[in-house]
């Protein structure tokens, strides 16, 4: 180190370049907010006890993801040429995160509906009779994607790379996660959605949430699904 480095014992070029690099991060503006919402969750299908148990779950994914993004505003980016860095756990962790927000917020938008109904003329039942050949051998399908996906989620959603309707899982929030997928009909099959009122009968858990979906807020998700597929044609 040449003398006119130090200052009192102080490395002067290590502190230009932590400025150097404190300056760049903050010319990012990457962090994102995300706000809880509220929903009604008035089926008799799940207990109060589990909703509000989910309700607090998801609002912590929600602080989860903000704390991450807030991080990642002013991570290192230049010392990530290995596995273990935290910018890499940092980026990990936001997926992870909004992932599990975001589905959260799909389920319980078209979840827990006493009054639900389904009606042949709808885009929702035409679409997806169209797809599987019959609605009920799309239903078989979604529940044996719900039944074998462990720690997870049943998705029935767009593919933007197959163009077309698909159902599917996705573990974990972050795991198997099939890229171009627009999700339209979201359930949670992880224990704490159901453990508390099932237990280990997740075959009830799953025809029950079959019975409460609200095909009024999936319509709406199929009318705009249907002008995705028209553009990307």
């Amino acid at each position: 180190m040449k003398t006119n480095d130090i200052l009192n014992g102080v490395d002067i070029a290590n502190i230009v370049k932590q400025s150097v690099r404190e300056e760049k991060t903050k010319l990012l503006g990457e962090a994102f907010v995300a706000e809880p919402k509220q929903y009604k969750q008035v089926s008799e299908a799940i207990s109060q006890d589990t909703k509000d148990n989910h309700v607090k779950l998801y609002k912590g994914y929600v602080d989860s993801f903000n704390r991450v993004s807030a991080e990642l505003d002013s991570a290192d980016r230049e010392n990530v040429d290995s596995r273990h860095n935290d910018y890499r756990s940092l980026k990990l962790d936001e997926t992870y995160n909004v992932n599990a927000v975001w589905l959260h917020e799909l389920y319980f938008a078209n979840a827990f509906d006493p009054h639900s109904e389904l009606f042949m003329d709808t885009q929702s039942y035409m679409k997806l009779e169209k797809q599987w050949g019959t609605f009920d051998a799309w239903q078989q399908d979604f529940v044996a994607c719900a039944l074998s996906c462990g720690q997870g989620w049943a998705v029935c959603g767009l593919s933007l790379y197959l163009k077309s309707y698909v159902n599917t899982i996705v573990s974990n929030h972050s795991q198997d996660v099939m890229i171009g997928l627009v999700p339209l009909i979201v359930l949670d099959v992880h224990e704490h959605a159901r453990y508390a009122d099932y237990g280990a009968d997740t075959k009830n858990y799953v025809v029950s949430s079959m019975r409460t979906l609200d095909w009024g807020v999936i319509e709406e998700r199929f009318e705009k699904a249907e002008k995705i597929l028209q553009a990307i044609k």
